[in-house]
């Protein structure tokens, strides 16, 4: 009996061990890295994030959470996975990155017509009054950034939102003047016509940096993140990687 209970014990740990469902936050739409085709999820992150899972023979379940949420239940272990994070110092204490996946070039997006002609984001801090500007509440946007929100006539332009949410509409519905964005999101509204789209333009480069999937070291033991790391490195040796970020959406 004692051999028999041994034995259980060593397969529930096996069990335990090798378990893998890899939680990823993916509460709206941004195309063309995250986007939903009815009930599923597709785009070039989700596309590259269920290569990884499949390599490693992890599952992948989608959560709803708005990107500050995100983070903080990334760092407690509640989700597993982001896609597009910056790596910086202090995030290394929390998360282990895979990548990058992407580089992403944030630009101050909006219509030029309406708008002063911009050359520097220190204009911003006293010489151009743009009205409101949209960031996402908990994206890093660069060093330069981070110490112009503490002056006041840069940081009251600046209107937070919560979510990765429709930029667009807010632009549209006049809520707002100005966006921070990734260019590739620009580029997609473009190419599939979304309305009004056309009219605006990047006005100036904020920040360009290489994007990660941040896995949480919570979340996941040390060797799931080594079996992650070492899929992902299989996965670009082999060009699936480039071959994927050269698709189309």
């Amino acid at each position: 009996m004692p051999v028999l209970w041994l034995l259980i014990g060593v397969l529930l740990v096996v069990k335990t061990a090798s378990a893998c469902e890899l939680s990823f936050a993916a509460e709206a739409e941004f195309p063309p890295h995250l986007m939903q085709q009815g009930e599923e999820w597709t785009g070039q992150s989700v596309v590259l994030l269920k290569r990884l899972a499949e390599k490693t023979g992890c599952r992948l379940r989608y959560v709803d959470s708005p990107w500050l949420r995100s983070l903080q239940q990334l760092k407690s272990g509640e989700l597993a996975v982001v896609s597009q994070l910056t790596r910086t110092q202090s995030r290394e204490q929390d998360f282990v990155f895979i990548g990058p996946h992407h580089t992403e070039r944030i630009w101050l997006i909006g219509d030029p017509t309406k708008l002063l002609p911009i050359q520097s984001l220190q204009q911003l801090a006293g010489q151009l009054d743009y009205g409101r500007i949209a960031e996402l509440n908990g994206a890093y946007y660069g060093e330069q950034f981070e110490q112009l929100k503490r002056q006041p006539e840069f940081a009251r332009q600046l209107v937070s939102i919560s979510s990765i949410q429709d930029k667009l509409a807010l632009l549209r519905a006049n809520r707002v003047n100005a966006i921070l964005e990734d260019e590739t999101v620009l580029q997609y509204w473009q190419d599939k016509g979304y309305q009004d789209a056309v009219r605006y333009q990047k006005l100036l480069l904020i920040y360009q940096s290489p994007v990660y999937f941040g896995f949480s070291k919570k979340a996941l033991s040390q060797a799931q993140l080594q079996k992650l790391q070492q899929a992902w490195q299989q996965m670009v040796q082999d060009g699936e990687v480039s071959r994927i970020q050269a698709m189309r959406w």
